[in-house]
């Protein structure tokens, strides 16, 4: 904690630009953390082992942010096709952050990328390729803008997130191609959108370690249901 502000971890994308590695992070993860009411801490994806220890032990919290896809080989499988790019660096990095975010007992909020790394690290597996793998007339990649909701999700009665919301239905945002195919042990399904994909997993055991397919943070202004969720990922955070 930083004064009565709890600090978030949030990692990063990192790609190869003419050569030159770049670490990245969307400025929307920051202004919603600010808003309600944490700190954000750029975490890296090339740190090393000493430096990640050291920042995830300043953490109050951990986001886990959207970004490329996550290697099939990390859940048993091999590439589908040429639409899954991955980034062993980041996959490596994120898994040694997890790690330590257990260990610590801290608060994990995976979104997009986050929720589908979040099923792999506790043994779930992945769609690679939702158009290929899965009958669906939604379409799950979004067109810009960006700003706004495109299809509707079902919150699972009884569900901590139907607790947290007492609402059936929700309206989201949605930028992927991939998705949690089999939940890992542990975690329970708390929304699914109207074709059947999980959309929201959260970890059975821990008080707080969900994970949400859409990008809450895109919309938390003018969805209240991904403002409520950010408010509760803050909460836990300070406790």
């Amino acid at each position: 904690m930083y004064g009565n502000k709890p600090v978030i971890g949030l990692t990063g994308s990192f790609m190869q630009y003419k050569n030159a590695p770049i670490h990245n992070l969307g400025q929307s993860y920051l202004h919603a953390v600010r808003h309600f009411g944490g700190i954000p801490l750029f975490i890296p994806v090339l740190a090393e082992e000493e430096e990640l220890s050291w920042l995830i032990s300043r953490c109050d919290g951990l986001i886990l942010t959207g970004g490329v896809d996550i290697d099939p080989q990390r859940f048993g499988e091999t590439v589908l096709n040429d639409t899954v790019a991955i980034s062993p660096e980041r996959d490596e990095s994120e898994h040694r952050v997890l790690e330590l975010a257990v260990e610590r007992n801290i608060p994990i909020l995976g979104i997009c990328r986050g929720i589908q790394m979040l099923n792999v690290y506790f043994g779930g597996s992945l769609y690679q390729d939702i158009p290929v793998q899965v009958d669906t007339e939604i379409r799950h990649a979004m067109q810009m803008p960006y700003h706004r909701t495109c299809h509707n999700c079902t919150v699972v009665q009884g569900s901590a997130l139907h607790r947290l919301l007492s609402r059936d239905v929700i309206a989201v945002n949605s930028h992927h191609h991939q998705s949690v195919k089999v939940p890992a042990p542990g975690f329970e399904v708390m929304a699914r959108s109207e074709d059947g994909i999980i959309e929201a997993i959260c970890h059975r055991e821990k008080e707080f370690c969900w994970g949400v397919q859409w990008h809450p943070e895109r919309i938390w202004d003018i969805e209240p249901s991904s403002a409520d969720i950010f408010r509760a990922f803050i909460a836990a955070c300070k406790k």
